[in-house]
């Protein structure tokens, strides 16, 4: 329900009050406007429908920490205060409430490269149109707003990943995530890939509008650039843990190549190097088997890495980032024009 309204708030009073205008030409100009459609129609309920899913992803993240037991018995008061002390910058109504003045005080800016759509003034430098007083008191503070809040969120997060990662963590190089057990933290943050997509689909859309007749691969170079940076800012809060995981990953190592030097040695004195015992079934020996999972344990304590992201987690932001390029794609006839060459090359 909210992201109905919100979106009707957004979007509905600016078609009504172009159409009330009168004359064809401010109409016209903002039904053409595809940038204004897809931020208030894509990506303004994206904003609002991630909030819950975010906020799940994140709050699993937290309770991780404590189930996989990544912090000590001494360190769980910490810990939770320093979960507290976020949660409580989240809820404040006043920091909030700063963000709301921000994102109205922009609008009202004389700033040089601040550029509205055509239909907000009947005339460049002129008044504003009803419609473009709407959108400069109501609609872009809406959606400044809420990315104001995420990239609130995103920095409160980004903190306490901070705080956590000074705390001494139980990473155990042997685990099966590859990240001494801090792998659940690259899904938690690519759960912020809706967040990429928002953007990225107003960005392209805006682009679209502005520059109707540019180069495909202009559109494509600038959306590249922009999947490359949303992996930075997403994926940059954890290179916090690299020391620790980078420690942790040495220790194993060493422990690990120890075990493994001592365990075989042992193994070859027992089935090469003096006679077996009567009866006794190779095939059967408890020592094979301990040797294949001891050379596992090792294999895997060697492939942890130091930066707690799979590829899985990447692909989800660049795919996010990257997906306003196939409507693209599909409106670009010289492209539709080499798939149906290569379709028929095929056939």
């Amino acid at each position: 329900m909210r992201i109905l309204v919100l979106t009707l708030v957004g979007w509905l009073p600016l078609l009504a009050l172009s159409l009330a205008q009168g004359g064809p030409t401010v109409p016209r100009a903002f039904l053409r406007d595809l940038g204004i459609h897809v931020e208030f129609l894509v990506s303004l309920p994206l904003l609002i429908a991630a909030e819950r899913y975010v906020d799940l992803s994140l709050a699993a993240a937290v309770r991780q920490f404590v189930v996989s037991e990544l912090i000590d018995a001494k360190h769980l008061a910490t810990f939770e205060g320093i979960a507290r002390g976020v949660l409580r910058l989240r809820r404040s109504a006043t920091l909030e409430a700063g963000l709301l003045v921000a994102a109205f005080a922009v609008s009202f800016m004389d700033l040089p490269h601040q550029a509205n759509p055509v239909w907000v003034h009947t005339e460049p430098g002129g008044p504003p149109t009803l419609a473009g007083w709407w959108y400069l008191v109501v609609s872009m503070p809406l959606i400044r707003f809420l990315v104001l809040r995420w990239l609130w969120r995103g920095v409160l997060w980004a903190i306490f990943l901070f705080r956590v990662s000074r705390l001494p963590l139980a990473l155990v190089p042997t685990h099966p995530d590859a990240a001494g057990g801090l792998g659940f933290l690259g899904t938690c943050q690519a759960s912020f890939a809706l967040i990429v997509l928002a953007v990225a689909s107003t960005l392209t859309a805006q682009r679209l509008t502005r520059a109707p007749s540019a180069d495909f691969t202009d559109y494509a170079l600038h959306l590249f650039a922009f999947a490359l940076l949303s992996l930075v800012v997403v994926f940059a809060p954890l290179a916090c843990f690299s020391r620790q995981l980078l420690f942790a990953k040495r220790r194993g190592d060493h422990a690990y190549s120890g075990v493994a030097s001592w365990h075989s040695r042992r193994f070859e004195q027992r089935w090469f190097h003096r006679e077996l015992p009567a009866g006794q079934d190779p095939l059967g020996a408890p020592e094979f088997s301990s040797l294949a999972d001891l050379g596992t344990s090792f294999n895997t304590a060697r492939g942890m890495r130091w930066f707690p992201v799979d590829v899985r987690a990447a692909l989800a932001v660049l795919i996010a980032a990257m997906a306003p390029m196939v409507p693209l794609l599909l409106a670009d006839r010289r492209f539709l024009e080499v798939v149906l060459a290569l379709g028929k090359s095929v056939l």
